[in-house]
């Protein structure tokens, strides 16, 4: 059966609160009409039998019963609403995004509510709007989303933008990696059957949504007017709004006769690390634990009315093979054990565990070479347990209660490595002054692990938490705090109060962009030496020279600066392009050092270096440029490259000037398995591969400017 949403309260409770004059008489008996989009949001949804719920239909019945008038709903298609808006013709319209255009033109309601701009994406994250320059980013057509970002960001330069009729069309496109990003207001990101990820880079863009009238309706706009003031003040609005959102929600779910019952009858064990930090699923700090895993317990109880009984145990990873629970939240798995994933319900985040060393000490070239060395780890974390059962004995294992004493065992030559998992002890470490200027990346571990929620299918709530795992996660992801009443009473006296409070807060956030502007920096100084570290354990695990890497990127910045990009994406790109083959590091030696041709097997095991390497780098927010030369350098102008197969300008940007780049330098090169190329006969190859290998523009500008890439060549040579 489908949950039913409860009856919006609002009614009541605005008849009981607003108590003004005498309602006007205005179109007491007229229907009018009002034009409402026929989508499925919080803002209006159809149930089973047909009945219209959601924000505008609790509205616009509390509307009429208290001015005692006649509004109904008429649901119409986006392009309909719009046209008859454009021409002004007769009734109400909801869901009306307020830009300045309008504000001059049309005959618009004080603000309902904000919808904040976000961005949707199948892979990527961004978190500043400059992220989104060189990037292939879908619009609907006719939406007030793109004239705002306009107006906000002028300088957004995108490498392709596509207006879409639909949201479902814009997921479908996203899915096919057709595009990267689709930008819209959030009620339209709505989509809980999809599972995607969600940037706000638009933090000061936010949208109002108001009603706007025909102009024979203009008395009644007055009158709703004062309507919505009195519900702002009261929190009545907002609390409706809260409640669709939620009875929207509700409305996704599906609960069987057989799933209620359970519900109602039993409780729910589920058993969390209490000492370990597995973010995002869950995490600790001073005001207690946080992460996905939280939010879906929480949404488990509250939602669903489920009884959840929380159980939270240390040394978690080495319990977990012991025990048999049902329910887990926080599931450690190899990536390939595919009678396992048959219990995943959510989206897997690829867990990759790192060793570090001192800084001066070897880089770890093969993980077999661990054999016999000290290794320290976290007491009770998974790398724990995680080296007895991948090297038995042969491994010395070095158990600390800390990351401080990790360190302090380094440095007091207690231990060789320290083996964690990237994210979680990167953003430790991040903490420690800088890894105190002590540890490097040495390498990485060869088995590929993945994290995430993991129910017994045969539980019989499998199908159930299934559901409610993707709605928590868009609701996590998608929710933010709406802003104060727009309507504020304000005397003269409290403008002065204002006035000194703002002055004082001005000093203080003068003191703040100070501290902000020494973490930025420390933070970039961070990022440069990650990256650093990433490429020395490349370097050392592949044959490719540390001058192939610096020429590629000085390639690689002198055509982004040709093509005329912004400076911080021509930084960018000549930044992260020695990182594109950081993925090698989990190829095996047999396979990278052999000196011959590859058989097809391991042809095939090389090519997943691209998404080996865009795996490593998640979480470490280099931004997009970087994620995308490490993705996507081997895909070809003609379709015919890896690993997704991407052709034309589907490719992005960076990733067609590294491909390029790294072709010349690989041929000018001397390789085991074939002699070095003249400058003229590495041109031949690049001019050949106009329009097949290579983006035909880009083999035009390197005609252009071929002269300075021997002299690059020459003045870096190995």
């Amino acid at each position: 059966m489908h949950l039913r949403c409860r009856t919006p309260r609002i009614v009541l409770l605005l008849l009981i609160a607003f108590s003004w004059g005498t309602p006007t008489a205005l179109l007491a008996a007229e229907p009018v009409p009002v034009w409402i989009y026929d989508a499925n949001n919080f803002e209006s949804w159809r149930t089973p039998q047909g009945e219209l719920r959601g924000f505008y239909p609790s509205l616009i019945q509390a509307i009429n019963r208290r001015l005692e008038i006649n509004l109904v709903l008429k649901p119409l298609s986006g392009s309909e609403i719009g046209q008859r808006f454009a021409s002004n013709q007769y009734g109400v319209y909801a869901g009306v995004l307020r830009t300045e255009k309008r504000a001059r033109t049309k005959i618009l309601s004080a603000r309902l509510f904000d919808n904040e701009v976000v961005a949707a994406s199948a892979s990527m994250t961004v978190t500043h709007a400059d992220q989104l320059n060189h990037t292939r980013v879908l619009f609907r057509r006719d939406d007030a989303t793109l004239e705002g970002v306009k107006q906000r960001y002028p300088d957004l330069r995108f490498r392709s933008l596509r207006l879409v009729e639909t949201s479902e069309e814009a997921f479908r496109l996203l899915g096919e990696h057709q595009a990267d990003f689709y930008i819209n207001d959030a009620s339209e990101m709505e989509n809980t059957q999809r599972h995607y990820l969600i940037s706000h880079p638009f933090p000061e863009l936010r949208i109002p949504v108001v009603l706007g009238f025909s102009p024979e309706l203009l008395p009644l706009r007055e009158q709703i007017n004062a309507f919505i003031g009195e519900a702002y003040r009261s929190g009545e609005l907002q609390r409706t709004l809260e409640e669709s959102k939620r009875n929207y929600l509700l409305s996704r779910i599906v609960v069987s006769d057989s799933e209620r019952a359970w519900i109602d009858h039993h409780r729910l064990a589920i058993t969390l690390p209490g000492n370990e930090n597995y973010a995002p699923l869950i995490w600790k700090d001073r005001r207690g634990y946080h992460g996905t895993a939280i939010d879906l317990i929480n949404d488990m109880r509250d939602l669903l009315g489920l009884k959840v009984d929380v159980t939270f145990i240390d040394n978690y990873a080495s319990n977990l093979p012991r025990e048999a629970w049902p329910v887990r939240l926080v599931d450690i798995a190899e990536r390939d054990d595919a009678e396992h994933a048959r219990g995943r319900i959510g989206p897997d985040i690829v867990w990759h565990n790192v060793y570090y060393n001192a800084i001066g000490r070897p880089f770890l070239w093969d993980e077999e070479s661990i054999r016999s060395q000290r290794v320290g780890v976290l007491e009770g974390s998974f790398a724990a347990t995680y080296l007895p059962q991948r090297f038995g004995s042969d491994a010395i294992v070095v158990t600390r209660r800390s990351i401080d004493e990790l360190i302090d065992a380094i440095e007091d030559n207690k231990i060789d490595f320290i083996l964690g998992d990237l994210s979680s002890l990167e953003t430790t470490l991040r903490g420690n002054e800088l890894f105190r200027g002590v540890l490097k990346v040495a390498g990485v571990t060869r088995s590929e692990y993945i994290i995430g929620p993991w129910v017994d299918p045969d539980h019989p709530l499998f199908h159930l938490l299934t559901q409610i795992h993707r709605l928590s996660e868009f609701r996590t992801q998608i929710e933010r705090r709406a802003d104060d009443s727009p309507f504020p009473s304000l005397t003269k006296n409290t403008l002065k109060i204002i006035s000194v409070i703002l002055l004082i807060a001005a000093l203080f956030s003068l003191g703040m962009l100070i501290m902000m502007r020494r973490h930025i920096r420390k933070s970039r100084i961070v990022n440069r030496n990650m990256v650093q570290a990433l490429e020395r354990v490349n370097r050392a695990h592949d044959d490719e020279t540390g001058s192939h890497i610096q020429r590629v990127a000085k390639y690689c910045g002198l055509m982004a600066r040709e093509l005329g990009l912004s400076g911080q994406t021509v930084r960018d790109i000549e930044h992260f392009a020695s990182l594109h083959d950081v993925g090698k590091i989990a190829v095996p030696d047999r396979i990278l050092r052999k000196q011959g041709p590859l058989t097809a097997e391991e042809f095939a095991e090389m090519k997943l270096h691209t998404l080996k390497g865009w795996r490593i780098i998640q979480g470490l927010e280099l931004g997009a440029v970087a994620e995308n030369l490490i993705h996507f350098h081997h895909e070809k102008w003609d379709g015919s490259g890896y690993p997704e197969g991407l052709r034309g300008e589907q490719i992005p940007l960076e990733a067609r000037i590294l491909a390029l780049a790294d072709v010349y330098d690989a041929l000018r090169q001397k390789r085991v398995y074939k002699p070095s190329f003249s400058h003229e006969e590495a041109c031949e190859v690049i001019f050949k591969g106009a329009g097949r290998h290579f983006d035909p523009q880009l083999v035009a500008l390197f005609r252009l400017h071929h002269e300075r890439f021997r002299t690059i060549f020459d003045e870096m040579a190995d």
